[in-house]
């Protein structure tokens, strides 16, 4: 802070108002910022992505610190999830299969 005059500190801050943060962590805001513009169109009706949601966090003091069993969680839904995608997938095939074999 000593490096500054008090006119280059306004100045400063008058550009991080505008154009963001002046630190490395400015490519990571903006990427994130790009990444909502991105994503934003192909999303469900209502829905909308937060800066949060896009944002890389590097390091572990900033990460959410969650308990075992809400991991075991997390971990649980997953795995949910590609069973029931892999039950459709597999019902899909077999239609797919038998229609063939009908044709031929």
């Amino acid at each position: 802070m000593d490096r500054f005059t008090e006119e280059q500190m306004i100045d400063l801050v008058a550009y991080q108002n505008l154009y963001g943060p002046i630190t490395p962590r400015r490519m990571d805001l903006l990427f994130a910022r790009l990444a909502m513009d991105l994503i934003s169109p192909h999303l469900k009706k209502g829905k909308r992505s937060t800066l949060r949601d896009h944002l890389m966090v590097w390091s572990r003091a900033d990460r959410v610190s969650r308990s075992g069993r809400e991991m075991l969680g997390i971990v649980q839904g997953l795995q949910r999830q590609f069973d029931r995608d892999d039950k459709s997938r597999g019902r899909r095939g077999r239609r797919g299969r038998s229609r063939t074999r009908r044709e031929v």
